[in-house]
């Protein structure tokens, strides 16, 4: 059993404002000297990008619809060195798979790892009928710890002794955050703008500052201390014997990659090798991975770097290339923008790919692979998520996925492959099932 002092920021419902209040809370405790390790509980690819830059340690996603026995692994791999965990929520707090279920939502992750939940409530245009809803959540499941409340966009004082009465006593209230306008964070259309492409860092100090200056810091530093003994597995051993080297796409095009991916890669005996296909050759290494990202707002230069794309196109003849989302994008022949603009990309496939205006596919897929492929074998099952606004138009080749709902590059057909390439609109989690990174190493050791 270890101790493990460990908060959940949770909501009850999208906008509350809790990804700035857990970003504030990270460089707070920062400040403080405590070595804050930052989780997110979901898919998003965005958020903890933000918690990285604040924390100054990579943040981790943990979902416990997509790898639920993983999830313990994936805390202990965060854990490893740190004072605190602090772990922002999805969506409402009891929002997940389903209306029925509590798979994949806050509540379900905060009983999972027994953890403390401290609730974000937007004070907006509302006084004691937040009362009702703090008291509510509090109330819904029993198993469920609501150990505190902090209220945001509080209009002053008066208004916060209104909003703490509410509680009647039942929840402390931790603080009251005043409206800010320089305390936002810039949204694209998959989320919140990648925290690399934030240079205002005026921007960061201020959600600092007005966070720490209005919440209970010491309050918040007991009830993540409260959480009780938690029995965890080891961390990840990162320093395994290297079989293969694989390049990792890190650049302002390619960078939605999950943490305990890269460590499952070295795990399983990879040297992570990143590489940039805007600015950079390709390394010398034995295998490929293009995580998703934004490659439609740099376009132009994927396109202008004609020898990374000719590079790529090459080395797929004969050693494997696995890409996700922004990286099927750039695996096939062309991507047309909004504007109609049509910029060249690798080629891998035959295959060209149209920005869309709205939303095309959204949510989690269970991966059923009806052929044999990078990752593995006909028959596995493994579960995963998408999120894009694009689609494929022309598509040559076979396809190793099906996703069982019309979500991926053929209705529910995803996964092209082609030789050794593997290029899908779904995004895996490796903790859905560790053989998949075994499986990429595996592979990429057989092509030296």
């Amino acid at each position: 059993m270890a101790e493990a002092p460990r908060v959940v920021i949770a909501g009850e419902r999208s906008g509350t404002g809790k990804s700035t209040v857990t970003i504030g809370l990270l460089m707070a405790l920062r400040r403080k000297g405590l070595r804050v390790q930052p989780f997110k509980v979901g898919p998003d690819f965005l958020d903890p990008m933000h918690h990285t830059r604040a924390a100054g340690r990579p943040s981790r996603n943990l979902d416990t619809w997509m790898f639920p026995s993983y999830v313990p692994q994936a805390f202990a791999n965060g854990m490893r060195g740190a004072d605190m965990g602090v772990i922002e929520g999805v969506m409402g707090m009891h929002d997940g798979l389903d209306g029925r279920s509590e798979e994949g939502s806050t509540a379900h992750l905060a009983k999972t790892l027994r953890a403390p939940v401290v609730l974000v409530l937007d004070a907006r245009a509302s006084a004691r009928s937040l009362g009702a809803v703090a008291l509510g959540l509090w109330a819904y499941d029993p198993e469920v710890t609501v150990a505190g409340v902090i209220f945001n966009n509080v209009a002053g004082g008066r208004h916060l002794e209104m909003l703490e009465d509410a509680l009647r006593g039942e929840i402390p209230c931790l603080g009251g955050i005043p409206s800010a306008e320089d305390m936002g964070l810039e949204s694209r259309h998959l989320g919140l703008v990648p925290a690399g492409e934030v240079r205002d860092e005026g921007r960061y100090e201020a959600i600092r500052r007005t966070v720490e200056g209005n919440v209970d810091m010491d309050a918040l530093r007991a009830v993540a201390e409260a959480a009780p003994p938690l029995e965890l597995p080891p961390p990840l051993p990162l320093d395994e014997p290297v079989r293969a080297k694989v390049g990792v796409a890190m650049d302002e095009a390619f960078n939605f990659y999950y943490q305990d991916n890269l460590d499952l890669l070295r795990a399983h005996g990879a040297e992570v090798v990143p590489f940039s296909p805007l600015r950079d050759s390709l390394p010398a290494v034995d295998g490929l991975y293009f995580g998703g990202g934004y490659p439609e707002l740099f376009a132009e230069g994927l396109q202008a770097n004609e020898g990374m794309r000719e590079a790529v196109r090459a080395f797929a003849e004969d050693r494997p290339v696995y890409a996700e989302c922004g990286g099927l994008m750039y695996a096939c022949s062309a991507l047309v923008d909004l504007q109609g603009r049509r910029w060249r990309m690798s080629g891998l496939f035959d295959a060209e790919v149209m920005m869309t205006p709205r939303l095309e596919a959204l949510g989690y897929v269970e991966v059923r692979m009806v052929r044999d492929c990078l990752l593995g074998r006909a028959g596995t099952v493994v579960r995963g998520h998408v999120f894009h606004y694009s689609r494929v138009t022309r598509a040559g080749g076979a396809f190793a996925y099906d996703l069982g709902k019309a979500k991926g590059i053929a209705g529910a057909a995803d996964g092209l492959v082609r030789g050794s390439a593997l290029a899908s609109y779904a995004h895996l989690h490796f903790g859905t099932d560790p053989a998949l990174a075994d499986n990429l190493v595996t592979a990429c050791a057989r092509h030296p």
